[in-house]
Formats: structure tokens, C-alpha cells, sequence
């Protein structure tokens, strides 16, 4: 089992309720936006002579805080899964070969799960896709 030092235990975990509270928020305004857009195009819908490009806009605004939104539900899963780890005294380890992630890789994406080698076996496989950056 791997061994990391408290300071690190407690720096990551503090990484990850940020992100998750960060994440939160921006969740919060896209669906803002998503209510936003659905009001502006059933007022639009109501008028004559809407020009398609300006329809098309808005389409393709609802479209893109979909798929962003989309991905931060991802995230937020990834998070939530890698605080349950902390609980269970799994944080960190490899959820295929049961190694220690290396710290360097878990300071640049808290929520991994898998070593760099697993992840790309994996990825190689079509098992799993990578998680999205939201940053």
C-alpha cells in the first residue's frame, strides 16, 4: 500500500473539495444559461420573422454548455469517487494493478485512478476514455 505523507493526503483532498465546489458553481451558471437560452428561444418562437443564423446561434450556445456541462458531471463523479477513496483509505492506488499512483501524477489530476501505464492499457483497449479537463 502506498505511503504518502499526511501533508500530501490533506493538500489533495483540499485540491479536490476546491475543484468540486468550483465545479458546483459552474454548474450552477451553465444551467442558468441553459434556462436562459430555452426562455429566449420560446420568445423567439413567438415572433415573426426570426433570421435563421441568429436561431442557428442560440442552437449551437445550448449545444456547447450541454456538452460542457456534460463534462463537468464527469468530473464531479470523478471527484466524489476519489473522496470515497480518502474514506476508505484507497487514495492513491491503482484501481487495476494495486500500485501507489505517483504523487507527481496525482498532483496534476487528484481524481486518477489508474497508474499512467493502466490508464493508457486501458485507453488502448477502448475500456475507458479519459476524463475531460474542465480547467
Amino acid at each position: 500500500m502506498a505511503v504518502f505523507t499526511p501533508e500530501f493526503l490533506e493538500t489533495q483532498k483540499r485540491k479536490l473539495l476546491e475543484e468540486r465546489d468550483r465545479l458546483y458553481i459552474e454548474r450552477k451558471l451553465i444551467d442558468q444559461d441553459l434556462i436562459r437560452l430555452g426562455q429566449s428561444q420560446a420568445d423567439e418562437g413567438k415572433s415573426v420573422g426570426n433570421h435563421m443564423a441568429d436561431e442557428g446561434g442560440s442552437i449551437q450556445e445550448t449545444d456547447n454548455d450541454l456538452a460542457v456541462r456534460g463534462n463537468v458531471e464527469l468530473v464531479l463523479a470523478e471527484i466524489e469517487r476519489a473522496l470515497k477513496k480518502f474514506d476508505a483509505g484507497t487514495y492513491g492506488i491503482c484501481e487495476d494493478t494495486g500500485e501507489p499512483i505517483p504523487e507527481a501524477r496525482l498532483e496534476a489530476l487528484p481524481y486518477a485512478r489508474y497508474t499512467v501505464k493502466a490508464q493508457e492499457k486501458r485507453e488502448a483497449a477502448g475500456t475507458i476514455r479519459p476524463v475531460p479537463s474542465i480547467r
